[in-house]
């Protein structure tokens, strides 16, 4: 008899992830997966004991692939622009995983900036902005939080309501509000 094949829990997160894209969170259960995965639901249900631990690990898995996404822009100039388009693009073209990262509440009530400075890349584009602008460390981060409030607005709104911004009305409008605000910054540090 040849031996059973081991179905790892990244190639489960793979298959929750898939579904998450495709039918949303809610899609994501112990059945569906095993039946994505090809399998009984036992391995399923040995890597994740309950539905809440397997929606959080979906939710943590989708982000931890999403930021190596994003950092693949990293070493360019223009890494806000891109990566203010990747999220657009998410919006616009998976709007469930948009959906997954931005408005399921799978952050548990973490206060916005602790989980965005959680990314070393949000760390990293942190100081880029204190050099770029000449501004302390504190006012960029308020800059860094509102611009990404204003992306996930736009996002929410391309995503939920199907708004049809164009991606240079929103890179527009992502670099004058920044400009605005890190000329607002050094105005009233003068």
């Amino acid at each position: 008899m040849p031996p059973k094949q081991k179905i790892t829990k990244e190639e489960l997160l793979e298959c929750a992830a898939r579904i998450a894209e495709e039918n949303g969170i809610l899609a994501v259960t112990s059945r569906s997966v095993a039946k994505e995965a090809g399998c009984s639901i036992q391995p399923v249900f040995s890597q994740f004991p309950t539905m809440e631990i397997l929606r959080q690990e979906t939710f943590d898995y989708v982000c931890k692939k999403s930021v190596e996404e994003v950092l693949m822009f990293e070493k360019y100039p223009d890494y806000f622009a891109r990566t203010s388009k990747w999220v657009i693009d998410l919006a616009r073209k998976k709007p469930n995983l948009f959906r997954l990262i931005y408005m399921s509440g799978g952050f548990h009530g973490n206060q916005l900036l602790d989980v965005m400075m959680d990314y070393e890349n949000n760390r990293d584009m942190l100081l880029k902005m204190t050099q770029l602008y000449e501004l302390d460390f504190e006012v960029c981060r308020d800059i860094l939080m509102r611009s990404f409030l204003l992306l996930i607005g736009v996002g929410t709104m391309i995503c939920e309501n199907r708004m049809d911004f164009s991606d240079e009305q929103v890179m527009s409008m992502m670099k004058q509000t920044v400009s605005d605000m890190v000329h607002g910054a050094k105005g009233a540090k003068s």
